[in-house]
């Protein structure tokens, strides 16, 4: 990319600002993008070329990311819902079908897998509609652009990603302090395949140098989502005692919930200092690590 970014002063660090009002989503917005917005598709990438904010105090970070997780909500929900209760609705049929057990090892890899490959679609359209408010600011892209950007990097999303479960499951088999360090270490991976896409092919490798310097902020700003994570596991562990339907709508909630860590460490990875300077580096022209 020509242009760097330009440092915003701490005191002005508001993502959730704008100067358009949010747009509620329906079936209207599902229309094809206008080919004036279609830069993304032809460049390979998203670009940054919208002033960013060094990474802040832990405390500002989530201040921010709660402002804009609840700014873009119903853009969060109608992107992670039309995806997320269909699929379950649709898995948790076909496991009730084939007699297999709620709480049974199979259903539960099953119900793991699913999420896997349908956060593989979500995260990237979420991302993509984040940056482009950012972008315009304030305007949020119709869902069917979104939804666009997201097949386009499923299958590189859903590679890395299963490669990021292999590597923390792997290091967790030590110690659990090891699996930490290593989820934190790769944190960026959906984040670099959202943004930088065909312009980065090491992406473990990419989040690892991104996080360097920054790991222990990173874990604490992340901390606050671990309270969310064992609520779900209870009440999805609650539903399925009622029956496998019941689980789907909890499991989305929470699914939309879980898009405030993804707001968490995109401005994260907006905040580091990497990212202030050129981002040719970042785009195809730095040597693979």
């Amino acid at each position: 990319m020509g242009s760097s970014i330009r440092n915003l002063s701490p005191n002005s660090w508001n993502p959730a600002g704008g100067t358009h009002t949010d747009r509620r989503y329906s079936r209207r917005d599902l229309r094809p993008p206008h080919p004036k917005s279609d830069r993304a598709f032809r460049q390979g990438h998203l670009a940054i070329d919208f002033p960013t904010v060094s990474f802040p105090s832990v405390g500002a970070l989530l201040l921010g990311a709660t402002q804009l997780f609840f700014a873009t909500i119903p853009f969060l929900a109608a992107v992670t819902l039309s995806v997320y209760l269909p699929a379950k609705f649709v898995l948790q049929l076909a496991l009730e079908a084939l007699g297999v057990p709620s709480d049974g090892v199979v259903s539960i890899l099953s119900m793991d897998f699913g999420d896997l490959l349908i956060s593989s679609l979500v995260i990237p359209a979420v991302v993509f509609g984040l940056i482009g408010r950012m972008r315009t600011g304030g305007t949020l892209p119709p869902l069917a652009q979104a939804f666009r950007w997201g097949r386009r990097q499923w299958g590189k999303t859903l590679w890395n990603k299963f490669k990021v479960e292999i590597t923390v499951a792997l290091w967790s088999l030590f110690l659990i302090v090891p699996g930490l360090v290593a989820m934190v270490k790769l944190i960026f991976t959906d984040i670099i395949v959202a943004i930088e896409a065909d312009g980065e092919s090491e992406v473990l490798q990419r989040s690892r140098d991104l996080s360097e310097g920054h790991r222990w902020r990173i874990f604490a700003a992340l901390l606050p989502a671990l309270p969310i994570s064992l609520l779900q596991t209870w009440a999805t562990l609650r539903a399925l005692q009622y029956s496998r339907l019941a689980m789907v709508p909890v499991d989305g909630l929470f699914a939309v919930l879980e898009q405030w860590q993804t707001v968490v460490i995109l401005l994260i990875y907006l905040g580091l200092p990497a990212l202030k300077a050129p981002m040719e580096p970042a785009f195809g022209k730095r040597k693979a690590a």
